[in-house]
Order: structure tokens, then C-alpha cells, then sequence
């Protein structure tokens, strides 16, 4: 189905089996029920192997280059245990997407992460009208944003981009708090919700490869460091994004022990503008590793950004984000 667009293949199905059944096949399609990475305490780490289709996290589409819900991979994993959780211990992890060997390994990597906080992860599902398809890589649940809305059907827009993940009996943190960063090896982009995405690379809708946290014009430009965190939530301190050649790796200093939800796959965006040659090849092969490297040493969003500046010498790199004037 890769190669199929969702919107033409609604319609097709809805020519066929009329509005009632087709109501049914987007509210069951919608819905995703990701495995789980388990516990991954302080010193733990987590890795799992296979393939996801070259353009599920950012869709070749022009105008769209929003995430696929049915074809990308989705993994809850939670970090700390349950003591932690009570206590709202924070950890230092580092998430790394890497190509694997092969014939057809994912050259350009992205995943986006969100959390549902303390309370056990459960992903929604679409509504009735086929809502949900499609997901903003820098949004939280109910977030502002068209992605995934059939506008032939209307559904409600403060749903937003990525609301049918919390809808439905999803738990997961509404609004910008509920999501956490994301990490593009691929080429930086300007998705369907106007959000700049970052990249390896500089790509055809984002030449400056600037930065966005989503949000719209309420959440600026951060400028070209890869600070690919969300900083004003508060399930994690700072961090950043180190990408290079198939590999994309985010370091979170910080993370609240609870619950989180990872998404990832191939990133093509722009109707292969780029030169990715997107429409062809489905599986590509990669291994995602999660390594929590123990309690975060230190307890201040501030004093994070001193440390890591210092450390890395690169002042902008773990910056805060500039206030909206």
C-alpha cells in the first residue's frame, strides 16, 4: 500500500462500499497498538531491528510531508520504574535510529516521541470520518494543525494535527507539553502545518534548515541548532539532536520517568524534490536503540544548558528557545 495515496484509496473504497462501511474501515485502520520496549531503568537499554517504509515519517507529498499512522513504526517504552515514577526521577537517555546492513538499509532516519506522563501509555484511535492517517512530527495531541483531518467528512479541528492519539481513550499528554523532540537524518522540510522541520540535510521546502517546535506562529524560528527538544514541557529538561549518514540519534537530558511513545521510519519529504526517488522500495532496514545512562545529575532546566554548553562548546546547541515577541 505504500505507493497508494490514503485520500484516493478512501475514496475508492467509499465508491465501493458507500458511507457506512467506509466510516468503519477508517475508525479500524486508524488505530495502532505498538509493542512495548518494557522498563528501561537507569543503565538499561532497549533495541529492536527491522524494516519501515523510506517515507513514513515524512510523506513525499508536496504541501503535506506529514508522518503515516498505518506504516511507520510505533513503541511505548517506559523509563524508570514504578518508585521513580512516584518520586519524578529524571534520567539522560540517548535515542539512536541507525541504518542496518543489507540491501536496502533506511539511508535517512527520523522519529518524533511524545509521553502520556505517569499514566500507562494507551494510543487512541481515529474517529469516524477517516481522522488520523497522518501526524505532525514537532506536535503534541490536540495541538493545533490539519493533519489527517478529511475535510470532506469536517471533522472538528481543535483536534488537531496529532488528536486521535489521545482521542478514543488515549492518554496521552494533550496540547505542546505532550510531546518531547525528534531527530531528522534526512532532508529538513516545511510540513502541511507550516512547522519547519531540520534535517542532515538542507531540502527544497526548508532551505535554511531551520528549526521549529510546532505550535505555529506562537512557537518561534530556534534558528540552526539542533536543538531538537521541547523545552517548555515538563517531562524534560533540554537537549539535542546529533545526525549524520543513516544514523539519527537524540540526547535527552532530564526525561521524567513515565511512560513514552516513540514513532519512526524513513524520512522523504517534497514529492521527491530532493532526489531521494522516494516511490519506490518499501522496507528499509534500521535498529532503534535506547540507553538510559542513569539519573540526571542535574536538577535545574538552567543549569542543564550551562553544562551542555559548556561541554559541547557550541553555546547555541542546547540553547533555550527565544521568548515570542
Amino acid at each position: 500500500m505504500l505507493g497508494i495515496n490514503q485520500h484516493s484509496l478512501r475514496q475508492a473504497i467509499l465508491a465501493v462500499l458507500g458511507a457506512g462501511a467506509m466510516a468503519a474501515y477508517s475508525g479500524q485502520a486508524a488505530a495502532i497498538s505498538p509493542a512495548s520496549l518494557g522498563v528501561i531503568g537507569a543503565g538499561d537499554s532497549a533495541t529492536v531491528s527491522g524494516n519501515a517504509p523510506k517515507r513514513a515519517w515524512a510523506d513525499y507529498g508536496t504541501g503535506s510531508n506529514y508522518g503515516w499512522t498505518h506504516t511507520a513504526q510505533f513503541r511505548i517504552f517506559q523509563v524508570g520504574d514504578s518508585t521513580d515514577l512516584a518520586a519524578g526521577t529524571r534520567f539522560d537517555l540517548t535515542v539512536n535510529l541507525k541504518q542496518n546492513g543489507g540491501a536496502s538499509p533506511m539511508n535517512f532516519p527520523g522519529f518524533s516521541i511524545w509521553t502520556s506522563g505517569s499514566a500507562p501509555m494507551v494510543t487512541g484511535a481515529a474517529t469516524g470520518g477517516g481522522y488520523g492517517h497522518a501526524w505532525s512530527q514537532v506536535r503534541g495531541p490536540s495541538d493545533g494543525g490539519v493533519a489527517g483531518h478529511d475535510k470532506e467528512v469536517g471533522v472538528n479541528p481543535s483536534l488537531g494535527s496529532n488528536g486521535w492519539m489521545n482521542s478514543n481513550g488515549g492518554t496521552l499528554v494533550s496540547g505542546h507539553d505532550g510531546w518531547i523532540g525528534y531527530a531528522n537524518a534526512g532532508y529538513s522540510f516545511t510540513n502541511g502545518d507550516g512547522d519547519k522541520v531540520q534535517g542532515l540535510f538542507a531540502g527544497a521546502s526548508n532551505p535554511g534548515n531551520v528549526g521549529q517546535y510546532g505550535g505555529g506562529a506562537s512557537d518561534p524560528l530556534n534558528g540552526t541548532a539542533l536543538a531538537n527538544v521541547n523545552q517548555n514541557s515538563p517531562y524534560v529538561y533540554t537537549g539535542f539532536a546529533s545526525l549524520s549518514a543513516g544514523e539519527a540519534m537524540l540526547t535527552l537530558q532530564g526525561l521524567k520517568a513515565g511512560y513514552y511513545l516513540i514513532g519512526w521510519a524513513g524520512s522523504c519529504p517534497d514529492d521527491n524534490a530532493n532526489g531521494q526517488n522516494c516511490g519506490t522500495a518499501a522496507g528499509q532496514a534500521y535498529r532503534l536503540t535506547i540507553n538510559n545512562t542513569g539519573v540526571s545529575a542535574v536538577p535545574l532546566p538552567g543549569a542543564v544548558w550551562l553544562f551542555g554548553s559548556a561541554l559541547f562548546g557550541f553555546t547555541a546547541l542546547g540553547r533555550k528557545k527565544p521568548l515570542a515577541v
